[in-house]
């Protein structure tokens, strides 16, 4: 069997595999990647049609730029692909900064914190459910 050789120089070529969050530079430790929060996401956005079309559009430019890494990192628990390049905690802070900015309310920001709470920390956004009455 012929071993694959790298152009530049006379090596074997070797996959690299990013094993840390491109966003926070930490160990990801919950390898669920962002197209299978996303797929949730999605299902629960659809309650809000005035602004799905909306949050969905940026949603989806966020994944799509991102698709170059796909492949090279951390293999998702949910799908097996390897595609989890950032963290749940800062995919979700993205999501959030999406609906908050979307101006959903209060009701719906606290169910969203709710639900798709990877903040197990509560350094970050969670502290947020926690005003609203959450926890």
């Amino acid at each position: 069997m012929k071993q694959k050789i790298c152009v530049a120089i006379e090596t074997p070529c070797i996959k690299v595999i990013h094993e840390d969050c491109l966003s926070c530079g930490k160990n990801i430790e919950h390898p669920l990647c962002p197209n299978c929060i996303a797929k949730g996401f999605k299902q629960w956005i659809q309650q809000f049609p005035q602004d799905e079309t909306k949050i969905r559009t940026k949603l989806d430019r966020f994944l799509k730029t991102h698709r170059y890494i796909d492949g090279k990192s951390k293999k998702c628990v949910a799908c097996g692909k390897n595609n989890t390049y950032i963290c749940p905690n800062c995919f979700v802070e993205y999501l959030y900064k999406l609906t908050k900015e979307a101006g959903l309310g209060i009701r719906a920001m606290s169910e969203f914190l709710f639900i798709f709470n990877f903040d197990f920390n509560h350094n970050g956004y969670s502290r947020e459910l926690e005003v609203y009455g959450g926890y």
